[in-house]
């Protein structure tokens, strides 16, 4: 099991959930992550192939095909903005 942190609107269409507890097969690869996120959500799932919310595991963008481990610390980032004065 692997659990994912969840902000901003990624938090809103998981029901206000700020977590997500998952099982994923050994093995596993953060494309699995994605395609179980998908399966169990999808308007999250949209968003991550479109690569508008960012996965990062250990507090690093994680590409497709890194290992995830269950003491990973694994979160979904949405866009960041900010402004300048």
């Amino acid at each position: 099991m692997v659990t994912v942190r969840l902000f901003g609107m990624t938090k809103m269409m998981a029901g206000n959930q700020g977590t997500l507890t998952l099982a994923l097969p050994e093995g596993r690869t953060v494309k699995d992550l994605v395609a179980v996120i998908a399966a169990g959500y999808p308007q999250i799932g949209e968003l991550l192939h479109k690569k508008k919310v960012l996965v990062s595991v250990n507090q690093e963008i994680a590409p497709e095909d890194r290992d995830v481990k269950d003491e990973d610390e694994i979160a979904l980032l949405p866009p960041f903005a900010g402004g300048s004065r």
